[in-house]
């Protein structure tokens, strides 16, 4: 029987992961490049709005330009939003095994 030291020690030298398979890292990938796209739109569609504003002579153009730039706005947000949760729970779904993996056999431990 292993008393507490012993327990403490073996915790203290291992670590415990998940290790992804292929559909999980693609799930992963999936993920991060919706994120890294949806910043972009929200850039292009601020740079956008800026764009056709400066070019109005009337405050009425102006006032549509930007009330249908939030109106993507906000559908961008939900797309975002919607796309998040789903990409998200599939990420998490594809975690993959729990492993536990000894310190010592880490490239960057001496």
């Amino acid at each position: 029987m292993r008393n507490g030291r012993d327990m403490a020690q073996l915790e203290k030298n291992s670590i415990t992961k998940h290790q992804r398979g292929f559909f999980g890292r693609i799930w992963q990938i999936v993920f991060w490049l919706f994120q890294a796209a949806m910043i972009y739109f929200l850039v292009v569609n601020i740079r956008a709005v800026d764009t056709v504003t400066s070019e109005c002579a009337e405050a009425a153009c102006e006032a549509g330009a930007v009330f249908a730039g939030s109106i993507f706005a906000v559908g961008g947000w939900l797309i975002w939003l919607l796309g998040t949760l789903i990409f998200g729970i599939l990420m998490l779904a594809t975690r993959g095994k729990l492993v536990t993996v000894r310190r010592q056999d880490f490239w960057f431990q001496r």
